[in-house]
């Protein structure tokens, strides 16, 4: 097996290599003048077991198109199979037509990686795991919630009320809370499919309470923003704030500090200053 490190999650693939104590395939990687991507193999894996890293995190385009080209690379090289592991699944949030003319962007996705000469994508929690039931290539979605619960953990905070802003994640909050041995709470959202402005409302908590405010994908901050500051009408003790996929739009981080979070913290799904809890392992767990 050899592990090939695409340009947007190298670090992610070298600690994987480490993991499974494989060979790690550099790749060379510039864009053209006009703009267009070029990948290279910096090593050979003709007749080898290929796990190709490569997230598709922003900007999404450019590394999706990078990663079906260090694909077809390694398929025409000729690999034995060729597995990509995509931490972050850009599009998954588009998983159904949900206004008329629209198109199921993931399914796209998942059809383009098989054409190219993917085997299989494993992935880190996935918007809607359901996905798989629907996709062309085989899809293997990785739960990262028992990790996050170890790190809340390893933050000093007992018996937290564990918080999901919005129904989405409360499967993940109810996961989080089993491993920590505590209760949960999902906050109702509303989000408009034309506009996307979302409405927030926090049922009544008991005051002075420890919350850890889990989700799976923080992007502009906006939901997660809000939910912090209803929560803190009931003058929680601590407010930490913990996601697999930590995109950090714009200026979201400062957005969910000031709101109130105490402590911010996720996975390295993306690369990101607050990705403190790898992935690495539970990825190689599987490739092994």
């Amino acid at each position: 097996m050899k592990v090939v490190k695409g340009p947007s999650s190298a670090q992610l693939a070298e600690k994987v290599a480490r993991y499974l104590n494989v060979e790690a395939v550099d790749v060379f990687a510039r864009v053209f003048p006009d703009g267009e991507s070029y990948v290279r193999l910096s090593g050979d894996v003709r007749g080898e077991d290929v796990v190709v890293v490569q997230g598709t995190h922003p900007p999404q385009d450019v590394n999706f198109v990078k990663l079906l080209l260090l694909v077809d690379a390694v398929t025409r090289m000729g690999a034995k199979s060729v597995k990509t592991v995509i931490p972050y699944m850009a599009y998954a949030r588009q998983d159904r037509v949900f206004l008329e003319g629209e198109p199921v962007s993931i399914q796209a996705m998942l059809k383009a990686l098989k054409a190219v000469g993917a085997d299989e994508a494993i992935t880190v929690n996935i918007h809607s795991p359901w996905t798989a039931d629907q996709s062309a290539v085989k899809l293997t979605n990785i739960d990262a919630s028992g990790l996050l619960a170890s790190y809340i953990m390893q933050a000093g905070v007992e018996k937290p009320l564990i918080v999901s802003p919005g129904k989405k994640g409360s499967e993940m909050a109810a996961a989080v809370a089993s491993v920590i041995e505590t209760d949960y709470l999902a906050v109702k959202t509303m989000r408009s499919p034309e506009t996307g402005e979302v409405e927030v409302k926090v049922e009544e908590i008991e005051e002075g309470r420890q919350v850890v405010v889990v989700d799976d994908i923080i992007s502009t901050g906006t939901t997660m923003a809000k939910t912090i500051q209803q929560l803190k009408n009931y003058r929680p003790s601590k407010i930490i704030v913990a996601a697999v996929h930590g995109l950090f739009i714009g200026s979201a981080a400062e957005k969910i500090s000031s709101a109130g979070a105490d402590l911010i913290f996720t996975t390295d799904t993306v690369p990101n200053p607050f990705g403190y809890a790898s992935v690495a392992g539970l990825i190689a767990s599987h490739l092994s």
